[in-house]
């Protein structure tokens, strides 16, 4: 008698890739308030480390909808998309409003960002982040 063993598709490469892009734009962005303390702070230089965070984490945030998407087409969590997308556009609207000086709005939506780049990070390396999504 031989049973045949059908396995379910679930994100593991894509997962991995995923997770690990969210946890460098989690880091990068946990980076950014921190550079621009030490240029308040007095040391100049971090003024240039600053500005390369925002360019890397542009690139990241145009990463993380890619890797999200794998993540979707692999039956993972659908939510890691739609979370992915929005911090991708806070990044962007974030190095808009720094590049343009608008202070006021680039500080709380810094603080936004950061906080729902972190979330994303977390819930991305959860255990049951690579559990598949239910099928109706």
């Amino acid at each position: 008698m031989t049973t045949t063993q059908t396995r379910e598709r679930r994100p593991r490469v894509s997962l991995f890739c995923f997770r690990a892009v969210a946890v460098l734009t989690a880091l990068f962005a946990i980076g950014q308030p921190i550079f621009i303390g030490s240029y308040f702070a007095g040391t100049f230089e971090a003024l240039g480390l600053h500005s390369a965070g925002a360019v890397a984490l542009q690139g990241l945030g145009l990463l993380l909808p890619i890797a999200a998407c794998a993540v979707v087409a692999m039956r993972g969590r659908w939510w890691f998309l739609i979370w992915s997308v929005a911090l991708f556009f806070l990044i962007h609207v974030q190095a808009i409003l720094g590049y343009t000086r608008v202070l006021q709005l680039h500080v709380p939506v810094g603080v936004l960002t950061v906080g729902i780049a972190v979330a994303v990070a977390i819930a991305a390396v959860r255990r049951g982040a690579g559990s598949p999504r239910e099928v109706r």
